[in-house]
């Protein structure tokens, strides 16, 4: 029988031809997604092993063809809570009794402080801590070590009893086994002054697991905060830390030793010149406390924050003076953006706005504020997902 007159259909002529269109199709939407990933992992591998340097403008990076990116965290913050994480009494090594030191603080509109003296432990249920009116007294300690012939400092916010240091053979295991013994006390670590003896580097500072501060600026002038033509400022270690994975906030303090310059024994480190202002609506230890353990601060020595906004893809900072620059970085210190608040920010009550949004490559962002003396403020660094 002919082909024309046989009425059992082929294989061909039910399925062959439409199985294979489709197998076609398939494969043709299996590459075209193939090339979207592989086009994906070869831009975060760029991204990773070929960050701008430090200070640079980097407006080479296109934004991702997939995902809105956006802020993990979003928040709208107009209430702080000024205070100091590290200072010093006659307890130790300052110059003044406690009584003044906390008279000091509470007097110049803090509103909370840590009196951390080297293993000494403050307990805030017993004079003179108990005594104070108007100003919050956090529990503290410099939990002091010595580590390979270099001093190691942790401070022990928070806490609930004396720690005291001890002798390490490395700055790893010593801020290891002090943020250890925090931890355990449900207390918040604060990793002291890295370039002090340049003790610290960024590998050292990572075996602090689940330490939840690290100075980047003190008052003190015998630690080095900016570095020097050889090693790294202290801002430039945390944004290292971070940009490994290591997620730790960064703290402003004044290490305050001398309240009257009377006592020249003492190093003459005067109170004010860095702080923290937390976000807690009100000030109390156990608010305080919550929110220097989860981060939510930012640091300075000058310029503050009246507002701090991190919607979905934008961060806003109103900032006060209005005469300063404001820096957006993202990992390894990439540049995304500066703003002269004075030139690109609308009035805001006394305050002055600063913007940026998010493009797309990035990993996070963090602000750093300059001020025309110097003096700088510094957000804590807000992730990016897509």
């Amino acid at each position: 029988m002919s082909r024309g007159s046989d009425p059992t259909p082929r294989m061909t002529d039910l399925g062959e031809r439409p199985t294979t269109a489709r197998r076609r199709a398939r494969w043709a939407a299996a590459a075209t997604v193939a090339a979207a990933l592989a086009a994906v992992l070869f831009w975060r591998a760029g991204t990773s092993q070929n960050a701008a340097p430090a200070g640079a403008l980097d407006i080479s990076r296109d934004p991702l063809p997939s995902r809105s990116p956006r802020f993990v965290e979003q928040l709208d913050v107009s209430v702080f809570q000024r205070g100091n994480l590290h200072a010093h009494s006659a307890r130790s090594d300052g110059d003044s009794p406690a009584q003044l030191v906390f008279a000091w603080y509470r007097d110049h509109g803090y509103q909370f402080l840590a009196l951390t003296d080297h293993n000494n432990y403050l307990d805030v249920t017993r004079p003179p801590a108990s005594q104070v009116r108007d100003l919050v007294i956090l529990p503290g300690e410099e939990v002091t070590m010595v580590a390979a012939g270099q001093p190691v400092h942790v401070n022990a916010l928070c806490t609930k009893r004396r720690i005291g240091g001890g002798t390490f053979r490395t700055a790893r295991a010593a801020v290891a086994w002090a943020t250890s013994e925090i931890l355990a006390q449900d207390g918040v670590a604060l990793v002291n002054h890295p370039n002090f003896h340049w003790a610290l580097e960024p590998e050292d500072i990572a075996h602090a697991v689940g330490a939840q501060l690290l100075e980047i600026f003190s008052g003190h002038p015998h630690v080095r905060s900016d570095g020097d033509a050889t090693h790294a400022s202290a801002e430039e270690k945390w944004e290292r830390a971070l940009s490994s994975g290591h997620r730790i906030a960064a703290v402003a303090v004044d290490d305050m030793h001398s309240l009257t310059g009377t006592n020249k024994q003492v190093p003459q480190v005067p109170p004010g010149t860095g702080w923290v202002e937390v976000f807690a609506e009100e000030a109390s230890r156990e608010a305080i406390c919550a929110a220097l353990s989860a981060g939510r601060l930012y640091a300075s020595s000058g310029p503050r924050l009246t507002r701090l906004a991190v919607t979905s893809d934008t961060m806003t900072l109103w900032v006060d003076p209005p005469d300063v620059m404001v820096e957006f970085i993202d990992r390894w210190g990439a540049l995304l953006a500066a703003v002269p608040a004075t030139a690109e920010a609308e009035m805001s009550g006394a305050a002055y706005r600063a913007r940026y949004r998010l493009r797309g490559p990035e990993q996070y962002v963090r602000a750093r504020v300059t001020a025309p003396d110097g003096s700088r403020a510094w957000t804590q660094a807000y992730w990016v997902a897509r």
